[in-house]
């Protein structure tokens, strides 16, 4: 029973204390490219998420981890602020299955799911994104120029039943990278 009340304890407070590996290690997207096939601008994307001990607390102690890619295009106006064509937001989940003893990654929306043994293989794994189609060539004006944006965020996704009522007020594990911004190519 005391092992129970540790493992809570410490569960709590690792889910509680802003998590200084976080803050140490920030999100970066290393690269992001769009391809045109079709009409379809597809984006493919290069983020590096943190690999640090709060990550793997978190995961073992069972909350899922989510891990989303978000990418804008604006377009660009000499006189007045940019008008925001297309806002999305790619999600996916990381959990820990102890049974199976591997990362699970999966996207909410989709069945299929993806098992790594080491987590760095499932972070690596999260920050790959190819062929995501973002916007369609009808949605744009041949005349006007477009911008587009791209930023990669982390945040404390389910937590496990005994822990939900006790989270609801703790905002620190929502991280966000710096945008990675470019004209869109025509």
């Amino acid at each position: 029973m005391k092992g129970r009340v540790l493992q809570l304890l410490w569960l709590l407070a690792s889910l509680l204390l802003p998590p200084a590996a976080l803050a140490r290690d920030p999100i970066v997207v290393q690269s992001a490219f769009v391809n045109v096939r079709a009409g379809v601008f597809e984006l493919n994307a290069r983020t590096i998420f943190p690999l640090n001990e709060d990550v793997r607390a978190a995961l073992t102690d069972g909350a899922t981890i989510s891990l989303e890619l978000r990418a804008t295009v604006e377009k660009k106006r000499r006189y007045w602020w940019d008008a925001t064509l297309v806002d999305v937001t790619l999600q996916r989940e990381l959990s820990w299955n102890g049974v199976s003893q591997r990362y699970i990654l999966r996207e909410p929306d989709r069945t299929e799911q993806q098992s790594f043994v080491a987590l760095d293989q499932a972070l690596s794994a999260a920050g790959q994104v190819e062929a995501w189609p973002v916007v369609v060539e009808p949605q744009l004006d041949p005349d006007a120029t477009y911008a587009i944006r791209v930023r990669a965020g982390i945040r404390r996704g389910r937590l496990p039943g005994a822990l939900r009522t006790l989270m609801f007020w703790s905002d620190d594990w929502n991280r966000s990278s710096d945008w990675y911004s470019w004209i869109l190519p025509r």
